[in-house]
């Protein structure tokens, strides 16, 4: 395989520029040509005039294009212009589709694809090109993730320099294209493909909960108009900025089974929603991020060993306008070093696609930049050239200040983090002293008797065991108040294990009074259990006292019922088992 990067000018025509490309390919080495147009231009004719000189002059060759909003060359950001990667394949057979009319058939056309790429048991891969970000690729993604597991798929979705740009298409010689895609299928045993993403952005602050979404729109975070996220921490005002360009190097940061995932906001709507490029789900945590250089260069550096172990023969570099932006002018330092391996082009996009291998799922990002790597062939023998890096002195000036702030952003948020912890840990022990009985652990009275309310409200059946420990101020006055605690500490201990076990409640209803709610419980188990508890107090050994007994009343109710008789029931069967001797129960009926 063979990668040949060409910048195109006015001065000369393509077939001119292309003759290096057009020598190689009548060598008679190779089987197949493909030809990638990035087009910095949005002149619509030129542009499909400039891939059909293409083809003219290199007959047989496939043509893929897209609209760019930087043309990458080397591993450097060219003028605006159009670049052309030409990819010579020796055995690796490579086949060029398009698909019309996809919104609405999103799901359609991702089956359609998938069953394509199934099909063939040597292909290996695959790249999607997007006019936009107005396809619901949710559901064609959601398709394309049942393929093979060990197959690769990676994309990007067109738009142009300018961030409010309206113009988004995709091209071949036959026309440009706003609602169709280019699917590049890559098949053969010898060929080899090794993709990653690199992000580096860090979240910002604690996350917020997507409340309402629609596809790529994300209407509320916490049940509020989700502009306000920017609006209350970066004060930017709808009203002024509804393009939403001043919150892009604030991106929204998602984590979804392990994996990172980066939103940009579009455009704000009046009523607060966020256009998005790329879907979100209601339910997920979500937050607002910062790009941390210092990461970032650690994650490209990592990725650049890994490639330099794959030995590439291409590289294919695919990076988001937003962080195009965020880097300005060191927008090169992150890409030139993969050119240092191999010929390394590509393209800024308004949207990154990369299969997660592990997880199998196709997803769409934003903000990362996507290392292609191929190969025909077996990977040459290791030797030994030095390993390609970024230097972080690069990172000087303006960046050498952004390092400085993220680190310190960092370093806040950990301890904002921790003091949330803290905080969330501290609330948890407030909330259970408020609910809980100080001497038994038991919930108390308030929380016990809101809890039987509820279930009584629902109408299905319930059961409640009333519980009193019997002649317990005998043991106050005779063994002291300490003996007394370690007795209803004992009890409500019991009730506690009874409530496990059988799916209900306990609670402290005062003094040595218990209450156990047991909800979906018949007449016959309510007695059982109340005879259970019976026996387990008899039979148990008390500090100091020995035995004791308890008297219990046993009640089931089901339907609309009194709330007021249900209690008055059970406790009048409490009294009328102590009155009938003690150490028993007694079923009450209402």
């Amino acid at each position: 395989m063979k990668q040949i990067l060409v910048k195109l000018n006015d001065q000369q025509s393509p077939a001119q520029q292309m003759e290096a490309v057009q020598q190689e390919w009548e060598s008679g080495r190779y089987q197949r040509l493909l030809l990638h147009v990035y087009s910095g231009l949005s002149d619509e004719a030129h542009t499909v005039q400039v891939a059909r000189a293409l083809q003219a002059c290199l007959p047989g060759s496939l043509l893929v294009g897209t609209m760019s909003a930087g043309e990458i060359l080397n591993g450097k950001l060219m003028e605006p212009g159009v670049l052309v990667s030409a990819q010579l394949f020796e055995q690796t057979q490579v086949q060029v589709l398009h698909y019309d009319h996809i919104a609405g058939r999103e799901s359609e056309v991702g089956t359609a694809i998938r069953e394509l790429l199934d099909a063939d048991p040597a292909m290996r891969g695959a790249e999607l090109l997007f006019p936009g970000t107005s396809i619901n690729t949710r559901a064609f993604f959601a398709e394309l993730s049942r393929c093979r597991p060990d197959l690769q798929i990676w994309g990007g979705y067109s738009g142009g320099h300018a961030l409010n740009t309206p113009d988004h298409f995709i091209f071949d010689a036959n026309g440009v294209m706003f609602d169709s895609m280019l699917v590049t299928t890559f098949s053969g045993e010898c060929f080899h493909i090794d993709i990653d993403k690199i992000v580096g952005w860090e979240p910002l602050g604690l996350p917020f909960r997507v409340t309402k979404a629609e596809g790529n729109k994300l209407i509320e975070l916490d049940g509020k108009p989700a502009s306000e996220v920017y609006e209350k921490f970066l004060h930017i005002d709808r009203k002024e900025h509804n393009n939403a360009e001043e919150s892009y190097a604030f991106p929204l940061l998602a984590r979804i089974h392990g994996e990172e995932l980066l939103r940009s906001a579009i455009h704000i709507e009046e009523d607060g929603a966020l256009n998005l490029h790329g879907h979100v789900i209601e339910g997920m945590d979500i937050y607002l991020s910062y790009g941390n250089p210092a990461r970032i260069v650690r994650k490209v550096n990592e990725r650049l060993e890994t490639i330099r172990r794959f030995r590439p023969e291409a590289i294919l570099l695919y990076s988001c306008v937003v962080r195009k932006e965020f880097w300005g002018s060191l927008v090169n330092m992150e890409m030139e070093p993969f050119a240092d391996l191999c010929s390394a082009g590509g393209f800024h996009t308004w949207g990154e696609v990369c299969r997660n291998m592990d997880s199998g799922e196709v997803v769409e990002h934003n903000v990362t930049l996507l290392t292609i790597a191929l190969r025909e062939g077996d990977a040459s023998a290791e030797d030994e050239d030095p390993v390609v890096r970024v230097n972080e002195t690069v990172l000087v000036g303006q960046a050498a200040l952004l390092r400085r702030l993220t680190s310190l952003i960092y370093t806040t948020m950990g301890e904002l983090h921790q003091a949330h912890e803290d905080l969330r840990i501290l609330n948890k022990k407030l909330s259970r002293m408020a609910q809980r009985d100080a001497l038994t652990g038991l919930y108390n009275r308030g929380t016990i008797e809101s809890l039987i309310d509820d279930a009584l409200n629902t109408g299905a059946v319930t059961s409640l065991v009333m519980l009193d420990v019997d002649h317990f101020k005998q043991v106050n006055d005779v063994y002291g108040h300490h003996t007394g605690d370690l007795v209803l500490q004992d009890v409500a201990h019991f009730l506690g294990d009874a409530a496990q076990e059988l799916g209900g409640e306990a609670g402290r209803w005062g003094g040595e009074e218990f209450f156990l709610l047991l909800p979906n419980m018949e007449e016959p188990a309510a007695v059982e259990a109340a005879e259970h508890l019976r026996r387990k107090v008899a039979e148990h050994p008390f500090p100091e006292v020995n035995h004791l007994t308890v008297s219990l009343g046993v009640i089931t109710v089901q339907g609309e019922v009194n709330r007021r008789a249900v209690f008055n029931k059970v406790d009048d069967a409490l009294y009328q088992a102590k009155k009938g001797g003690r150490n028993r129960w007694v079923l009450a009926k209402l």
